[in-house]
């Protein structure tokens, strides 16, 4: 069997391993959903789940009432509106709940719905503390509880295509990942009574709790998590250390929270030789300048992955203008493989980037967010506790996540430990 050949094989099995499977239900009744924190993400999740036909959302929840009507609309006359979810567990028959709160709520609200024998899908970042995503992980293990977590990547047909082509060999050795976030803003919402009001700070830090460390992480958890995660997936494992730097040098508003880091993570390998060898992956966020936006730069010693949600490119190292499976004869196997998990194909971009040769361009049009959603649902129908983003890969995800803080904090690399 020459390369082609093989490449064409496992990357077949891959991909077919890698789909997103979305099997019909019609004879299973649609799966009752509450939704708690109905803020800009969680009413984001209602509309989602609105489109799912095997999705019956029977409750929204919010305590602060803007947000509570806003959900409430979007979820639909048949939901009713709850200012506390436990009043909300208590009196409705709920089979899964959508935790999209504040993240330092994250912990108790998951832990009361499963203790309600309810399903879970929590938002990322999973927990506040790797302490709270320890217990989290144990409850879930001892209540057999089918729990997600919304890093939506792990959703995306660009993203389970990548991962694919890393597990196959197509990109040889990943040495290092570079990723950034960068955006050109205050992160700052509005509050709705003036700072001479009795309620404002109150307000304030209500809707800007991400500013704040004590309901907040920061830029890592809110945005640096979904591409750490990445890393760990396409790498296979955690990281084992971190070094990082970071500060509030620009938003000078009282804000406590960083407006920007920079982190080297570290990652123990082996080559299929078994040799060892350290892969790194830079990260940084920043809220100052929104040039290079939102990407995962994945390099290895065959080519090149650059990733986003909406797109995907791969370049093979030299310029060449095929891959292994593409062009000339082709066996069945080799075929399959070039048909992606969203039922695309890698085709020539129109728009190369001439000193790197022209690329392969990954094509989808799905919506990771709903996908995510769905892929929740089947599981939670089938009663599979083996979702896309388990509570323990939630455990691995908080904890690299909060390390790069601790680094930026006490100034040292700092080991992972959970």
């Amino acid at each position: 069997m020459n390369r082609r050949d093989f490449l064409g094989h496992t990357a077949a099995f891959a991909l077919t391993g890698l789909a997103l499977q979305h099997p019909s239900f019609s004879d299973d009744p649609p799966v009752k959903v509450a939704v708690v924190g109905t803020g800009g993400r969680g009413t984001d999740l209602v509309r989602k789940l609105s489109t799912i036909e095997r999705a019956n959302i029977v409750a929204v929840c919010d305590d602060y009432e803007p947000h509570l009507t806003r959900g409430g609309e979007a979820a639909g006359p048949q939901a009713r509106n709850y200012l506390h979810y436990e009043e909300m567990l208590q009196k409705e028959a709920i089979d899964a709940v959508i935790v999209a709160v504040p993240l330092y709520l994250h912990y108790a609200v998951c832990r009361d719905a499963i203790h309600a024998g309810c399903d879970v899908f929590c938002e990322k970042t999973m927990c506040y503390s790797v302490a709270e995503a320890q217990e989290l992980v144990k409850l879930v293990q001892a209540h057999n509880t089918i729990f997600q977590v919304g890093l939506q990547r792990r959703a995306s047909a660009i993203y389970r295509q990548a991962k694919a082509m890393v597990q196959t060999g197509m990109l040889g050795d990943v040495f290092s990942i570079k990723a950034q976030w960068h955006r050109n803003g205050d992160w700052r919402r509005p509050v709705p009574v003036k700072r001479d009001h009795p309620d404002w700070q109150r307000l304030e830090r209500k809707l800007n709790w991400r500013l704040y460390w004590p309901y907040s992480q920061g830029l890592m958890t809110e945005l640096g998590s979904h591409q750490i995660d990445v890393a760990n997936w396409m790498l296979g494992t955690s990281p084992a250390r971190v070094t990082a730097f970071g500060g509030t040098d620009y938003w000078k508003d009282g804000r406590e929270v960083f407006d920007n880091v920079y982190c080297i993570y570290e990652y123990d390998k082996q080559d299929k030789e078994g040799h060892s060898y350290t892969a790194r992956v830079t990260y940084s966020s920043i809220q100052s300048n929104a040039f290079e936006g939102a990407s995962e730069l994945i390099m290895g010693t065959k080519g090149t992955l650059l990733l986003t949600e909406r797109t995907g490119l791969f370049y093979k190292e030299g310029g060449e203008e095929t891959v292994d499976w593409q062009g000339g004869e082709q066996d069945e196997a080799s075929a399959a493989a070039a048909t992606i998990t969203s039922g695309k194909t890698l085709s020539l971009s129109n728009d190369p980037w001439a000193h790197r040769g022209k690329p392969f361009e990954i094509q989808a049009g799905s919506d990771s967010t709903r996908d995510q959603l769905i892929s929740f649902l089947d599981n939670v129908q089938q009663k599979d506790m083996k979702t896309i983003c388990t509570v323990e890969n939630g455990l691995i995800n908080t904890a690299s996540a909060i390390m790069a803080n601790q680094a930026i904090q006490e100034g040292r690399t700092v080991e992972f430990e959970i």
